[in-house]
């Protein structure tokens, strides 16, 4: 005998202690009704509340709109993440030569920026040093620059593209020693105090 058959024959003993069904009525009667509850004791109906009540009376056209709003913003939100996650470089001139070396372009630029942010958190009280560093990528920035400004012209535009990944990362060294330089100057400043 399968457990399915063996319930199928015994259910009535399975139902014998439930409340009936006049039990729940009989307590749903008895209880307050819940708060914000707004239901109508004369007709029934139910009355809405809140900022949106307006919305909630309106036609179904007034309902409709709003759905179309709220789809438009949901589905700009979602392009303006798109964007930004997807987004092969802000750089179009290398993106127009070489869709592959773009995003290569773009991490090297993403990641000099955030080095720079670095540098200039951790040579704040030393002005003077981050102006020298400054000047030191700045020299690099400008050569990056005009080859950049080259690229549409140039007839090698792959191996210009080359040319301009080796600027990035020669400006990702030269920040990579700059930050190494800072952060001994503060252990050799943190190590003189304490002697």
């Amino acid at each position: 005998m399968s457990l399915e058959n063996f319930i199928r024959e015994h259910r009535d003993e399975f139902e014998q202690d439930a409340p009936t069904y006049a039990f729940w009525q009989r307590l749903a009667a008895q209880l307050p009704p819940p708060a914000g509850d707004n239901h109508s004791a004369e007709n029934g109906q139910n009355k809405p509340s809140g900022p949106f009540l307006g919305v909630q009376r309106g036609s179904g056209v007034a309902r409709r709109w709003w759905a179309v709003a709220a789809s438009i913003v949901v589905l700009l939100g979602v392009l303006w993440w798109v964007n930004a996650r997807y987004a092969a470089t802000e750089q179009p001139e290398v993106v127009a030569v070489s869709p592959a070396y773009a995003k290569e372009v773009a991490q090297y630029a993403s990641l000099i920026d955030d080095k720079r942010d670095e540098l200039k958190a951790l040579a704040a009280n030393n002005p003077g040093l981050y102006q020298q560093f400054a000047n030191d990528l700045d020299r690099l920035e400008t050569s990056y620059l005009a080859l950049k400004k080259d690229l549409p012209e140039t007839p090698n535009q792959e191996l210009l593209i080359q040319a301009m990944i080796q600027n990035l990362q020669l400006q990702i060294d030269l920040l990579n020693e700059q930050l190494r330089v800072i952060e001994r100057m503060k252990q050799q400043n943190t190590t003189h105090e304490t002697v």
